[in-house]
């Protein structure tokens, strides 16, 4: 339903698409029709809005009841980390082994929860943190973004100021998650069908959401264990229109999308060349963006080449795929039937 809509108002998004991204510069609505016009996606694949789970303090909830649920819906969450607590040592094997092979996504909470004694006390509690992270996904290149959620510890225990944390957070790579303010902590909802509510919000303006979870059925500032699993099932059954995902993809293709800029380099009968750029570092910030391009009505099938990669997609007068800002020039063409 979503996709037929979009390709029913197409010509108008193109319009649009074409002041913003500079694929059709005149702006004239019959030019941003033609091929090459391209919009970029506001979420991944086409999605309405995105949906960010997050867990705090590496809880023995989140081994015992979180990450079961997760993986039996195929979704992923936020796991903020503490790996100096006895509670993390307890599960080690499942955080530093089976948790990662399961799609789960690692963020920085400091080494062990303690507070900030002063910068270099910190400066030391997040190297150690990352240090474990980048063991945990050996795949992945360093240094690379990581999300950052500040502990909540005690007034005395944090003797570090904001300008000092942001130098910290720079140094290591690391991204301040969402504020609570104008987002969700599972203290402040009542039932699993409240937390639906924010998702739904989300929905609606197309924005991003997220929940940040303590304890789920048990440990501490916990969230009841039925409440959690209507979330989950409500999040599995909108999985068509919502971009469940972790922080860091969020932030990537929010902040690629926002300064993205398509050029057409070539529009023909045989063949559409496209170069799409964006002002974010490309060393963190290279993450796939989601493309809608304008191709001739006869086309049906479409190959789409960018380097060494290949993909094939349905095209109906547009061809939705990925292309990665800064990369090979785009090509794309069709399959013959």
């Amino acid at each position: 339903m979503v996709r037929s809509q979009l390709r029913m108002t197409w010509p108008r998004q193109m319009l649009l698409a074409a002041l913003a991204l500079g694929g059709a510069q005149s702006g004239r609505a019959e030019e941003a029709a033609q091929p090459g016009a391209t919009q970029v996606a506001r979420w991944k694949d086409g999605k309405q809005a995105a949906f960010l789970l997050m867990f705090d303090d590496s809880s023995p909830t989140h081994v015992k009841n979180v990450v079961p649920e997760l993986k039996k819906r195929g979704l992923t969450g936020t796991f903020y980390i503490n790996p100096g607590a006895g509670h993390y040592k307890a599960s080690k094997d499942a955080w530093e082994k089976e948790f990662p092979a399961a799609g789960m996504e690692y963020a920085n909470h400091s080494l062990t929860h303690t507070g900030a004694r002063d910068v270099a006390h910190f400066d030391g509690e997040l190297a150690a943190c990352n240090e474990v992270i980048a063991k945990a996904f050996p795949d992945r290149k360093m240094p690379r973004l990581i999300s950052f959620g500040k502990p909540g510890v005690k007034p005395e225990q944090w003797r570090i100021s904001d300008a000092e944390l942001r130098e910290l957070l720079a140094k290591h790579h690391l991204v301040d998650r969402p504020t609570f303010d104008g987002h969700g902590a599972a203290i402040h909802f009542k039932t699993g069908a409240d937390m639906l509510k924010l998702v739904d919000r989300a929905l609606a303006k197309g924005t991003m959401e997220c929940i940040i979870f303590h304890g789920v059925g048990g440990d501490w500032i916990s969230m009841p264990l039925p409440d959690f699993i209507a979330l989950l099932d409500g999040l599995a059954a909108r999985k068509d229109q919502l971009w469940v995902t972790d922080h860091i993809s969020a932030h990537q293709y929010e902040t690629e999308r926002s300064s993205a800029e398509v050029k057409v380099v070539e529009a023909g009968v045989k063949q559409v060349r496209l170069t799409l750029s964006c002002k974010a570092a490309p060393e963190f910030y290279d993450l796939p963006l989601t493309l809608n391009t304008q191709v001739p009505a006869a086309w049906r099938q479409c190959q789409i080449t960018q380097g060494g990669r290949k993909q094939t997609a349905a095209a109906q007068g547009v061809v939705q795929y990925a292309a990665v800002p800064g990369g090979d020039e785009i090509v794309i063409q069709p399959l013959s039937p």
